[in-house]
């Protein structure tokens, strides 16, 4: 087993089973279109195919489906330790539903921050911690935005680095504003203390 298998399996067999309580049926590997379709990127690198998502069903040691993706810590390059793996990012999203939306939501959001990481958008950085972006989830959510978990790790350490979750929390058009004129981690902070989880719930009222 090379290195970044070893790094592959420590995430996926070791960590993730310990952090989700299992990793449901499999990955939803993230395909082509995606980047053709979404972002009109042609030149696909048949690594990014090797990522995906998997769902985790609720457990003891969680009462939401946990979606949570899994190959942009892949250290790809290197076979040595550095500071990050990879892009250094791994994303979470916890909802009230086993549904498909998630998967694709993460889907478009891992392949938009793959461009981000190779320069497809200059000098743009990868997403970060407080970052929003206008992604629809009906009826009720017109964006998201990503930030720190509440209820699992903010980081987790590889063989090859650091890697940080970022969790994806869908936000109203008036928490959007909310969170412009005051931050992306003061809105988060209103929305875990009404519901008691950053899970999406897709039909809910806005806090604000």
């Amino acid at each position: 087993m090379n290195f970044i298998e070893e790094c592959w399996e420590q995430r996926e067999e070791i960590i993730y089973k310990f952090l989700f309580n299992g990793l449901g049926e499999g990955i939803y590997p993230i395909n082509s279109e995606v980047f053709q379709n979404q972002f009109q990127r042609e030149e696909i690198d048949p690594m990014w195919l090797h990522y995906g998502v998997f769902k985790c069903p609720p457990s003891q040691s969680h009462s939401s489906w946990v979606y949570v993706t899994s190959g942009m810590s892949n250290p790809w390059e290197t076979d040595v330790k550095k500071e990050y793996s990879g892009i250094g990012e791994e994303f979470i999203l916890e909802t009230n539903q086993d549904s498909t939306w998630p998967i694709l939501v993460l889907h478009s959001l891992m392949a938009f921050n793959i461009l981000l990481s190779i320069g497809h958008y200059g000098d743009k950085p990868i997403l970060d911690y407080g970052d929003r972006m206008a992604l629809s989830i009906e009826p009720n959510l017109t964006n998201v935005m990503a930030v720190e978990p509440k209820d699992f790790p903010v980081s987790f350490e590889l063989k090859s680095g650091k890697v940080d979750f970022l969790q994806i929390v869908g936000i109203t058009d008036t928490e959007l504003q909310f969170a412009k004129g005051n931050s992306s981690a003061a809105l988060s902070e209103l929305i875990y203390e009404k519901f008691g989880t950053l899970s999406i719930i897709p039909n809910r009222d806005s806090t604000i």
